[in-house]
């Protein structure tokens, strides 16, 4: 669906004025102007605008944008808000939950013991994690654990408290067994890199958190990156509130003042980080694992790191992680995302390196420029960061490929206006047909501005970066483009364009019947776990509230009686009926095992 383009996630569900400034980093990167560092200080401050851009169209609440040529700092500013709902701006200093961007960093401490001899590419996980001696576990190694192809789950949670240690999370992962044979294809897995954190604390017999912090924090001067676990922590009043975007506005998500949200250090994520700090990250990287005159990691843990092994499919799917930079395609190497041209076939040193994070935070260097770009914000499925890429790309890297073309094409006149969507995690969204240079390309809010490349037929379209994606244009009885149709897979989406009779006809169509949704209404319960859910009807939705008071809106997966959330890629609800009536729902959610909750209805 187009919602996979979405990004990473770890949804799960019922857990209980912009500023601006030009900063130096103290010790690590001053600041210069753009022209010294060959730099276009016009392309700089547009960059600029664009973020900035992004706060005023509600794409994002606030966020921070650094770029950081020859080690110099060329532009730094914020944006927004680091809390909308007490009016905190987000500043320089502002802390972000990074999610998946910890996983560089605990591929970066098994490398360590790599280095030392302490651990083996190929040696069996089993040998370490007793949770791996299974028939099914036994022959997976570090090395398949360190590029997602061991085959493991993407996700075994199914709640916050599932384990009381990493060690216990990582042994489940090995009891629970790989989905696919190990080495088979890449599996983007949240679970192996928490098993992957689970083997450097028992080889090295320190905890996760302390290990990173002594062997890499401190030595790279990362002083505002840390394991949010003390409630007590003197950054925690600088951490930003996490948003998810809905229909009627911004849903807080998680807020620092309830305390720390991880319960102890994962391998896949929980660490949170600033740009400047992980800026030094991945400095480290291109400086061949050295600080200052110290060696933190090998050439060779270096060059291992940073080798293209596999093509980067999105999480739970076969589909190729999108990017916005041209010709570009997205490999995987040791723990470390890697672009490089699409001419090259996965072969050769990456153009670009770094790793993004689902709540859209995402740290990219170019070695060969020494450049770096780093940007953050925090809400939940963010794609923001391909507009950041995008901007990135047309500004600084290829602008001559986005030469001024302000003619389009006769072809392509019928096509560009306003489509109205309104299913799966699109709430009545417009979607944006316009021509770059000679293109046709689709913006959409929730995901971003994707390209359309011709298929077979008149008005026939597909996505560039998702081909099985298909994309049409109907027209009315007098020839004009009025309808945009999207499938995916077999479903046929429609959506009408904005002012036209069809927009009137689809919205009439489509609205709220009560009597169609009053049998699923009311109150239930989870015996198991003593938790609440109320099904009502919210912005003509149905909407599903959980115990925490987040609300989900669901949309129904045509001829069934599944739902799917819309705020939730993934998340589904299964009514069960006897003799017509609706006595309950099962939740389930993609990639995550173990018993599904099952509410009954009370009332």
């Amino acid at each position: 669906m187009i919602s996979r383009l979405l990004g990473f996630t770890l949804a799960i569900l019922l857990i209980p004025t912009p500023s601006a400034a030009l900063v130096a980093p103290q010790g690590a990167f001053p600041p210069a102007t753009p022209e010294s560092q060959g730099l276009s200080a016009e392309a700089l401050a547009e960059l600029a605008l664009e973020v900035k851009g992004f706060v005023e169209r509600d794409l994002i609440v606030g966020g921070e944008l650094l770029v950081v040529k020859n080690r110099r700092t060329v532009l730094h500013e914020t944006f927004g808000h680091a809390d909308l709902d007490k009016g905190i701006p987000w500043t320089v200093g502002t802390v972000a939950n990074i999610r998946s961007m910890t996983k560089p960093i605990t591929g970066a401490a098994a490398q360590i013991l790599i280095d030392r001899g302490e651990l083996g590419l190929e040696d069996a996980v089993a040998e370490y994690l007793p949770g791996f001696d299974t028939d099914a576990s036994r022959g997976i190694t570090v090395r398949q654990m360190l590029t997602h192809r061991a085959g493991l789950p993407a996700n075994i949670l199914t709640g916050m408290l599932d384990f009381p240690t990493l060690e216990d999370m990582g042994n489940a992962v090995g009891e629970r067994g790989p989905e696919f044979e190990p080495d088979s294809r890449f599996w983007y897995t949240d679970s192996g890199t928490d098993a992957l954190g689970a083997l450097v604390e028992a080889v090295s017999g320190t905890k996760l958190d302390d290990f990173v912090r002594e062997e890499l924090l401190d030595p790279l001067g990362m002083s505002e990156s840390f394991y949010f676990l003390d409630d007590e922590d003197p950054r925690r009043g600088r951490i930003a509130t996490l948003y998810l975007k809905l229909a009627d506005g911004w849903q807080t998500l998680i807020e620092p003042d309830e305390g720390a949200f991880y319960p102890f250090a994962w391998g896949a994520q929980s660490l949170y980080s600033t740009p400047v700090d992980y800026a030094k990250f991945l400095a480290m990287w291109m400086d061949g694992g050295r600080v200052d005159d110290r060696a933190l990691l090998s050439a060779d843990a270096v060059t291992r790191t940073l080798r293209p092994v596999s093509e980067m499919t999105l999480p739970l799917s076969s589909v190729g992680r999108p990017t916005s930079f041209g010709g570009m395609e997205v490999y995987y190497g040791q723990m470390a995302m890697l672009l490089l041209s699409a001419e090259v076939g996965g072969a050769g040193p990456a153009t670009i390196i770094g790793h993004s994070g689902a709540d859209g935070t995402m740290a990219l260097a170019w070695p060969e420029l020494d450049l770096m770009v780093l940007f953050f914000a925090q809400q939940r499925g963010a794609t923001v960061t391909l507009r950041v890429e995008e901007a990135v790309d047309r500004l600084l890297i290829a602008p001559e490929a986005y030469a001024d073309a302000s003619e389009i094409p006769q072809e392509l006149a019928p096509y560009p206006g306003t489509y109205i969507a309104d299913w799966g995690t699109h709430m009545k969204e417009e979607f944006t047909v316009h021509v770059v240079n000679g293109q046709l390309w689709i913006d959409i809010p929730t995901t971003g501005d994707l390209e359309l490349v011709p298929a077979e037929g008149e008005g026939q379209w597909s996505l560039a970066a998702a081909p099985e994606i298909g994309v049409w244009f109907e027209r009315d009885e007098d020839g004009a483009v009025d309808c945009l149709r999207i499938q995916e897979g077999t479903l046929v989406h429609e959506a009408p364009r904005k002012g036209t009779p069809r927009e009137v006809e689809v919205l009439e169509a489509n609205r709220v019947d009560p009597e169609v949704l009053a049998p699923y209404l009311g109150d239930f319960d989870d015996p198991s776990t003593e938790r609440n859910a109320r099904i009502f009807i919210d912005l003509d939705y149905l909407a599903l509230e959980g115990g925490s008071g987040n609300v989900l809106h669901l949309w129904r997966y045509p001829g069934t009686e599944v739902w799917i959330a819309r705020e939730r890629e993934g998340l589904t609800l299964s009514f069960q009926k006897e003799e017509g009536e609706v006595v309950g729902f099962t939740l389930q959610m993609a990639g995550v095992s173990g018993e599904s909750p099952i509410f009954r209805r009370i009332r």
